[in-house]
C-alpha cells in the first residue's frame, strides 16, 4: 500500500503542476491531463479509499465536459486537484479523512450516495474551495520563497502583456488572436496564486478571466469601459502581487489590504450583461459546416427532449452521426488560435553581466597573446592556424554574448500606449500612438534609462504639444491629435523620434519666460533653433498652470541630463508653429563595446570611435589655414574645419614628432570627426588599428573628465583612453571650462 500511495501521491503533484497551466482551449494538454487522472483511478483502487475514487471520477467527467465545451472553468477541476493531494497528505500521515467533500462532488457534477459529512466543520459544509484559498499562507521555507518569487517575476511580466495587447485589442476588438493573448496569463496568474493560496489575487484573476472568455466566446463586444476595467484589475493585481513581493523578507508574503470587492462588483455586473446570450446553436453550426443534415439535428433534438440533461454534442456521437472531433471542432470554430511559442531560458541578469565580463577579459586576452613578442615572431604555420581560429572564435564569442544583452525597445515603446491613452484622457484631450522600428535592439542595461525620458517627453507632447479637440478642429486638424514614436539605428547610435501634430513650440512664450527667469538678456538675439533649445534649463516652463502631468518645469531637464551625462547621447528639438514639434533623442547602443580607431598623439594611445570618423588624410599645405579669431582650419571638401590639437588639449609633452613640427599639421595626419551636424579635424601622429574596444569605467574620481568617454585595455597591456567627441567639440568651442 505504501508503495502504491508514494506513487499516486507523485502522480498528483505531478498533477498539480500540469493543471497550473491547464488551459481550456488546448486540447492535447487535456487529453494528457485526461490520462494522467485514468492513471491515477487506476492506482486509487488498491488503496482501497471511500474518497479518493469519487474525486477522481468526478474531476475525469468535468474534464470532459470541458473537452467537450460544456464548460471553460477549470475552478472545480482545480479544486480537486487539491483535494487530491491533502487526502493523500492525510493518508501519508495515517489519518482517517472526515472532510465533507460533497460541496466538491456537487461542483464537479459529480452524484455519489453514502458519503460521510463532517458535523464539526465550522464553514457550513462549503468544502474545499480552489487550492485551498481560504486563509494566507503561513511562514515559508526557502524551497516556497523561490517558488513565490518565480511568481513574482511571471505574474508581473504577465500582466506587463495584457496591457499591451488591451491597446491592440482596442484598436481591432475582433481580433481573436490579441483575445486569447490577454485570456492567457490571466489564467495562468489566476492558477498559480490559487497554488500558492493567494485568496485576493486568485479571485480577481479568475472573475477578470471569465470576464475575457465573454469576450471571445463574442457574449461581450469590447468597448473602452471593458478595457478601463481590465486595465484596473491588471494595475489592482500588480499592486498585489508587489505586496507579495516587498513582504517576502518577513517569511509571510501577504497581499496586503486592498479592497477588490468594489472591482469584482463592477465586472460581475459585465459577466451579468453576457449572461443568456450564449453561441450559435451547436446544431446550426454542424450544419453550416456540412457534417450533418438538417434531419439529423431534428432526430437528435427529439432524442434530447426524452433524454433531458443530455447535450446535443453527446447524442450525436453516440449516434455515429457525427465524430467527437468534428463537435470539437465545431464548439471551437470561433475559439481556435495557433501557439507560435519561443523557448527561452531565464538567467539571472548578474550572472549576464559577469558573463559579458568575462568575455571583454578574454577578448583583451586574446589580444594580449596575439601581439606577444614571441608569438609574432613565430614562422610556424600550425600556430598561426591556431592562433587565427582562436581570434574568430573570441571575437564570434564576444559578438553572441554582446546580442544577449540587446533587447527590442518594442516593450518600452508599447508601455507608451497605456500612458497616452491615460494622460489624454485626464487632459481632456483625444490622442492616438503610430510607433516605427520597434524591433530596433538596444542594451538592456540602456532600457531603463531610457523610459523615463521617453515619459517625460510623450508628457509634454500631450499636454502642450496637442491641443483640445475643439481647437483643433478650428484649425482644421483631425480632433484625434496623433504622437509618432520612431525608432532606428543611425551612425552607429539608436535615434528615437518622437513627434506630435500639435500646435509647436511657442517662441514668443518661450522667450519671455527665459527673459523673466535671468537665462538669457533682453536684448539677446537667439536663432529659432536655440530658442527652441532653451526648453531644456532647468525650471523654464511655459505651462499657465501646474498639472498633474507637467508644468514644473523639471521633465525636460531631467531628460536632457539623463540622456547627456548617463548615456553619453544628445537631444535635439524641432519646432514648426501649428504643425507640431519633434523630439530627437539619440543614444549609443550599447555602453559596453565601441568598434574603435587606435591613434597615437605623441607617446600616448587614443581610442576614437570609428562611427564618429568620416575620413583621415595628411592635409596639403595650402589646406591649412589660420583664420583670425577662429584658430586654426583645415579645408575639407569645400568647407573649412576647425582643427583640434589633441596634445595640446590634453597637455601632452614628449619626443615624438608633434613636438617637434608642432606648427605643421600638414607633416601630420588629420581625422575628420562628426557629432550631431557638426565637424572638426583631429591632429594625430599616427592611425595604429581599428579594433573592438571593451569600455572600462575610469571610476569615480575620474568620471566627469570631458572629452574622454572610458578607458580600455590594450594588447600589451596598457590603457588607452576612449575619446567623447562630444566633449571634445565643447572644449574646441570654449563650452567647457
Amino acid at each position: 500500500m505504501k508503495k502504491s500511495l508514494k506513487k499516486i501521491t507523485r502522480l498528483i503533484d505531478s498533477l498539480a503542476l500540469d493543471t497550473v497551466m491547464l488551459d481550456p482551449e488546448d486540447i492535447p494538454g487535456l487529453g494528457k491531463t485526461l490520462k494522467s487522472l485514468e492513471s491515477i483511478k487506476d492506482l486509487a483502487g488498491k488503496l482501497d479509499q471511500k474518497f479518493l475514487i469519487p474525486v477522481i471520477s468526478g474531476m475525469k467527467g468535468y474534464l470532459e465536459k470541458v473537452i467537450l465545451n460544456e464548460t471553460s472553468d477549470l475552478s472545480p477541476f482545480e479544486a480537486g486537484v487539491s483535494e487530491l493531494q491533502k487526502l493523500c497528505r492525510d493518508l501519508a500521515d495515517g489519518k482517517e479523512s472526515d472532510k465533507d467533500i460533497s460541496p466538491l462532488l456537487k461542483s464537479l457534477g459529480y452524484k455519489v450516495q453514502g458519503l460521510p459529512a463532517s458535523p464539526e466543520r465550522s464553514d457550513g459544509g462549503r468544502g474545499s474551495e480552489v487550492q485551498g484559498l481560504e486563509g494566507t499562507p503561513g511562514i515559508i521555507g526557502d524551497e516556497d520563497k523561490e517558488i513565490i518569487i518565480d511568481f513574482v517575476t511571471e505574474s508581473l511580466d504577465n500582466l506587463g502583456t495584457i496591457e499591451i495587447k488591451l491597446m491592440d485589442l482596442e484598436q481591432d476588438p475582433s481580433d481573436l488572436e490579441t483575445i486569447n493573448a490577454i485570456f492567457r496569463p490571466f489564467h495562468t496568474v489566476k492558477g498559480v496564486s490559487g497554488f500558492l493560496n493567494f485568496n485576493k489575487i486568485n479571485k480577481l484573476a479568475h472573475i477578470s478571466e471569465n470576464l475575457l472568455d465573454k469576450v471571445r466566446n463574442k457574449e461581450l463586444s469590447i468597448d473602452g469601459e471593458i478595457v478601463d476595467i481590465i486595465l484596473e484589475s491588471v494595475d489592482m493585481l500588480k499592486s498585489m502581487i508587489e505586496n507579495v513581493q516587498a513582504s517576502l523578507d518577513t517569511g509571510t508574503p501577504l497581499e496586503g489590504d486592498i479592497d477588490t470587492k468594489q472591482i469584482i462588483v463592477r465586472i460581475e455586473h459585465f459577466l451579468a450583461k453576457a449572461q443568456g446570450d450564449g453561441d450559435k446553436p451547436l446544431g446550426e453550426m454542424l450544419i453550416e459546416k456540412g457534417v450533418v443534415s438538417d434531419q439529423d439535428v431534428k432526430d437528435v433534438l427529439d432524442i434530447q427532449k426524452k433524454q433531458d440533461g443530455k447535450k446535443i454534442g453527446e447524442i450525436l456521437v453516440e449516434q455515429k452521426k457525427v465524430e467527437t472531433k468534428e463537435v470539437v471542432s465545431a464548439l471551437r470554430e470561433q475559439k481556435g488560435f495557433g501557439r507560435l511559442v519561443a523557448l527561452h531560458v531565464k538567467v539571472d541578469t548578474g550572472k549576464l553581466d559577469n558573463i559579458v565580463d568575462m568575455v571583454g577579459e578574454l577578448a583583451i586576452a586574446q589580444s594580449m597573446f596575439r601581439q606577444n613578442k614571441l608569438i609574432m615572431a613565430s614562422r610556424d604555420r600550425d600556430l598561426d592556424q591556431i592562433v587565427n581560429r582562436l581570434n574568430l572564435l573570441t571575437s564570434g564569442l564576444q559578438k553572441t554574448v554582446m546580442s544577449l544583452r540587446m533587447v527590442p525597445i518594442k516593450s518600452t515603446f508599447q508601455k507608451m500606449l497605456r500612458l497616452i491613452r491615460d494622460l489624454a484622457k485626464k487632459a481632456g484631450k483625444e490622442a492616438q500612438l503610430v510607433m516605427s522600428g520597434e524591433d530596433t535592439e538596444i542594451d538592456r542595461n540602456m532600457v531603463e534609462e531610457i523610459y523615463e525620458p521617453i515619459v517625460h517627453m510623450i508628457r509634454n507632447s500631450i499636454d502642450h504639444g496637442l491641443e483640445l479637440p475643439d481647437e483643433r478642429e478650428a484649425a482644421n486638424k483631425p480632433r484625434q491629435g496623433t504622437i509618432y514614436l520612431k525608432a532606428y539605428h543611425k551612425g552607429g547610435n539608436i535615434v528615437i523620434e518622437i513627434e506630435d501634430d500639435g500646435q509647436g513650440l511657442n517662441r514668443e512664450q518661450i522667450l519671455k519666460k527665459a527673459i523673466s527667469s535671468g537665462l538669457i538678456k533682453e536684448d539677446e538675439k537667439l536663432t529659432d533653433v536655440e530658442i527652441d533649445n532653451l526648453i531644456f534649463h532647468p525650471g523654464l516652463s511655459t505651462a499657465e498652470k501646474v498639472t498633474d502631468i507637467s508644468g514644473r518645469g523639471v521633465g525636460m531637464d531631467v531628460v536632457k541630463n539623463r540622456i547627456v551625462e548617463k548615456l553619453k547621447g544628445r537631444v535635439d528639438v524641432q519646432s514648426m508653429p501649428g504643425k507640431g514639434t519633434t523630439v530627437y533623442t539619440r543614444v549609443p547602443l550599447t555602453l559596453a563595446i565601441i568598434d574603435g580607431m587606435i591613434v597615437k598623439v605623441c607617446d600616448e594611445r587614443y581610442v576614437i570611435p570609428t562611427l564618429t570618423i568620416q575620413e583621415s588624410f595628411r592635409p596639403k599645405r595650402t589646406e591649412c589655414h589660420t583664420v583670425k579669431g577662429e584658430g586654426e582650419m583645415i579645408m575639407f571638401r569645400d568647407h573649412l574645419l576647425p582643427l583640434v590639437r589633441l596634445d595640446q588639449m590634453f597637455g601632452l609633452k614628449g619626443n615624438s614628432l608633434s613636438n617637434k613640427i608642432d606648427s605643421h599639421p600638414w607633416q601630420r595626419l588629420v581625422v575628420v570627426v562628426e557629432n550631431q551636424g557638426g565637424r572638426r579635424c583631429l591632429l594625430v601622429d599616427e592611425l595604429i588599428s581599428k579594433e573592438e574596444i571593451v569600455i572600462k569605467n575610469l571610476g569615480g574620481a575620474l568620471k566627469n573628465i570631458k572629452g574622454v568617454a572610458g578607458g580600455a585595455i590594450m594588447g600589451d597591456g596598457k590603457i588607452s583612453l576612449i575619446l567623447d567627441i562630444a566633449g571634445i567639440f565643447d572644449i574646441s568651442s570654449g563650452e567647457s571650462e
